[in-house]
């Protein structure tokens, strides 16, 4: 749900729900799977980090696990909009969910 006045930090529309899940990660484009751990969701994007590079504007499709609540896992068409190297070597990768299913 859009955040209707500016009284948060954030300033953005949607406000972040920080989560800690397992997120499978495949590139129609080749059917190719990758593993990433989840950061943060928001009313439209997501952040994850995985050990994969993935370019900016490309399309994936992830899967975000709700192993631990009864609610539903999360299947999205997503747009990389943000790579960023970490200290570790892994990639912080953030987008645009395009299509929720």
């Amino acid at each position: 749900m859009p955040s209707t006045g500016n009284d948060y930090d954030e300033k953005r529309n949607f406000i972040r729900m920080f989560v800690n899940a397992d997120v499978q990660i495949t590139d129609p484009a080749t059917s190719q799977t990758y593993q990433g751990q989840g950061k943060n969701l928001s009313g439209d994007g997501a952040a994850f980090t995985t050990k994969e590079k993935f370019k900016i504007n490309q399309r994936l499709n992830l899967n975000i696990s709700s192993e631990r609540s009864p609610m539903a896992s999360l299947n999205a068409e997503f747009e990389v909009k943000r790579v960023d190297q970490l200290e570790d070597g892994s990639f912080e990768v953030a987008g645009t969910m395009v299509d929720v299913r």
